[in-house]
């Protein structure tokens, strides 16, 4: 496990990466899956300025449409996701180590 803490991606921003890692979706897709997955009910505005952000530093492509835009995770923003991902797995692996010998 490196020892480096990644800090390119905020934790807000590594959720709603994750959220789009698999699958290009909509903002009203998006939001849903907020509400539902981790309780977040962000006013509209404030949900589309955090996806409006990741586009400006290249971490995911905004495609706008009638009405509506769509979100899809670009080559960076999967390469900072899986390596933020790849450091709360190896503190996973630390944590229940250190707590079975407890």
């Amino acid at each position: 496990m490196s020892h480096q803490i990644p800090r390119e991606l905020s934790d807000v921003q590594y959720v709603l990466l994750g959220l789009i890692f698999e699958s290009e979706l909509s903002g009203s897709e998006l939001r849903q899956k907020l509400r539902e997955q981790f309780q977040w009910d962000t006013s509209t505005s404030s949900f589309y300025t955090y996806y409006d952000r990741l586009a400006a530093e290249g971490y995911c492509i905004v495609k706008a449409g009638k009405g509506s835009k769509k979100f899809r995770i670009s080559a960076k923003g999967k390469k900072a996701f899986l390596k933020k991902l790849d450091f709360h797995n190896g503190l996973l692996v630390t944590w229940k180590k250190y707590l079975k010998h407890e």
